[in-house]
């Protein structure tokens, strides 16, 4: 009984924190042919957005079968990502390895990835949660990102917080390795969720979001 009781804090905490790294593992194993990250990312959204409310079942049969699920739309998606993240890439590439500090440049680098990053923040969770066209849902994450403009910033501030801590020395690019992607897409999974539910219940400040 106590700490170790089914029901204490502990226990759970400790379950999740195995749920967590479970997922992460599936993720970056389903991720390794590299053309099913956004296969494998779909997948892990789809379990992510359950465990927000504590809804989700067996963690590695709900991951398969998301994966399969959403495996067409995943990669295509995937196909639109890797081409703007590798851009971002090169671009900041630039301005690090400049003589001289531009400021435009260095502007147009932070617009460039911003623009990059809110196309593809609600996409994934998105395609694991709607049965809806890949059209339809890039329109919609879109949408939901004016709509719901204030809670993007701070979304966005929050994966950007995550991940400039996973880089900021070897130690925590380990421990990134082993829970960061999961860490990240829960996040997202949390804010997002709550917006989707919102949506669904039809708020009038935004209904008409989701096109089906």
């Amino acid at each position: 009984m106590g700490m170790f009781s089914q029901n204490s804090g502990f226990v759970k905490f400790m379950t999740r924190a195995f749920d967590v790294l479970w997922l992460n593992f599936l993720w970056l194993v389903f991720s390794i042919p590299i053309i099913t990250i956004g296969a494998s990312t779909c997948a892990a959204f789809s379990v992510t957005l359950k465990m927000v409310d504590e809804e989700e079942g067996y963690v590695g049969r709900q991951f398969v079968k998301a994966f399969k699920e959403n495996f067409k739309q995943g990669t295509l998606m995937w196909l639109i990502t890797a081409p703007c993240v590798y851009a971002c890439y090169l671009i900041w590439q630039i301005v690090i390895k400049a003589e001289e500090i531009n400021f435009l440049v260095i502007l147009g680098a932070i617009i460039f990835t911003a623009l990059v990053i809110v196309f593809n923040i609600y996409t994934y969770p998105m395609i694991a949660r709607y049965d809806n066209t890949l059209k339809n849902i890039i329109k919609n994450s879109l949408g939901i990102t004016l709509i719901y403009f204030w809670k993007t910033v701070l979304l966005v501030f929050l994966v950007g917080l995550e991940i400039a801590i996973i880089c900021w020395n070897r130690y925590t690019l380990v421990a990134g390795f082993l829970i960061g992607p999961e860490f990240i897409i829960y996040t997202i999974s949390g804010i997002a969720k709550r917006i989707f539910k919102k949506i669904e219940a039809g708020d009038s400040s935004n209904s008409g979001t989701i096109n089906q």
